[in-house]
């Protein structure tokens, strides 16, 4: 038996998978990294025991596998969806007519498709512009497919001379989630010199100098990149991010 996992949302400490089995969806997963790896997992459909342990041991190879923890632990449910509530919904409409179960479906099927296309043209809209910035530094760069995933990289870019494996960030990133990556990409097999580089609005106090102390246990260069410094470059996407 195989899952295959898709990620709807990814913060700088969070991540939203739903779960496929032969293209139907059979749960979701969310789960959050800290000291621990904390998750609850929902099943859209029943698993005998030995299925369900297999699913977790594919979680945790794919997912969970590279992020150091001192401990993992998951809540699990049985369940179905019957629907959603949303703010756009005013207590007006909603004493109109009664809400039906049928209602319910169908509001959640348009919402839930109108906020995975704006997350997915967002998303791919910012690796590109990630893609076009590093460019314009010189680079040859990409977005990042699907095997590198697990190590939470959007971009790849690279000279005659490095190999740059860049993770973008929305918002704000995490000391942990920095020392996890660079982690990562200095074990990352290349020819070329591996560099980890990271993109966000907000870094955290300590970055600079976890910056220096990583560079000299891994013997590797880093490089943050703020999102003003992206559009300083790239002035014609301002209105996208």
């Amino acid at each position: 038996m195989s899952i295959k996992f898709t990620r709807t949302v990814r913060t700088s400490n969070s991540e939203s998978y739903a779960l496929f089995q032969d293209y139907q969806n059979v749960g979701s997963l969310d789960i959050h990294f800290s000291d621990c790896v904390y998750g609850t997992l929902i099943f859209a459909k029943e698993f005998s025991n030995e299925e369900q342990q297999e699913i977790f041991a594919q979680i945790e190879d794919e997912l969970v596998d590279p992020v150091p923890r001192a401990d993992f632990i998951f809540s699990v449910y049985q369940g179905k969806e019957i629907g959603m509530y949303s703010d756009s919904i005013t207590e007006e409409e909603r004493a109109y007519e009664p809400v039906k179960k049928r209602d319910l479906e169908d509001i959640s099927k348009l919402v839930k498709s109108a906020v995975g296309k704006k997350r997915n043209i967002q998303g791919k809209l910012t690796e590109h512009i990630s893609v076009e910035f590093f460019e314009s530094l010189g680079y040859r760069a990409k977005r990042g497919d699907s095997e590198l995933d697990h190590m939470k990289i959007d971009v790849v870019a690279e000279s005659d001379e490095e190999l740059v494996l860049v993770q973008v960030k929305s918002g704000s990133i995490g000391l942990k989630q920095i020392e996890n990556a660079v982690e990562s990409i200095s074990n990352y097999p290349s020819s070329k010199q591996n560099v980890a580089a990271f993109i966000a609005n907000d870094f955290p106090v300590r970055a600079e100098s976890l910056r220096k102390e990583l560079g000299c246990k891994y013997g590797m260069k880093i490089q943050y990149y703020h999102t003003y410094q992206v559009l300083k470059n790239l002035p014609e996407y301002k209105s996208s991010l």
